[in-house]
């Protein structure tokens, strides 16, 4: 963790900004709400978005609560990512991740039937390339 960029030093922390930009940039065509990367301590390290649905609160609560399963199962079956589908036609994705040495989270709130997977892929291996 010594490895680690402090990105929540200052609003204006290099690291954060860059992963901002490329979290609006991947999200074109409304990929999704609102995303948000959590540490594994739940400090928020990035978000874009805004999602009336969920807010940053419920996400992270939500996010945490299912760090449990994520190790329960994550040995065996290589969990990676937990969706839940909402009433409302949202869904909310949850990527589990390393990056600077530790567990990250990428938590979104997905509208309808847009295609997110390649997105957050490409913006997970970009936060990766960042440590």
């Amino acid at each position: 963790m010594a490895d680690r960029p402090d990105v929540l030093a200052s609003s204006g922390s290099t690291v954060q900004v860059e992963i901002e930009t490329a979290m609006r940039g991947l999200g074109k065509g409304e990929r999704w709400e609102s995303i948000f990367l959590f540490s594994s301590e739940g400090l928020l390290m990035a978000r874009h978005g805004f999602s009336s649905a969920y807010d940053e609160e419920k996400l992270l609560e939500f996010a945490f609560s299912l760090i449990g399963v994520v190790r329960l199962v994550g040995t065996d079956l290589s969990v990676k990512e937990i969706v839940v589908k909402g009433r409302t036609n949202k869904r909310l994705v949850f990527r589990y991740f390393e990056a600077w040495d530790e567990q990250v989270v990428l938590a979104a709130v997905v509208s309808g039937r847009r295609s997110y997977r390649r997105a957050m892929g490409k913006l997970m291996r970009f936060i990766r390339g960042l440590g």
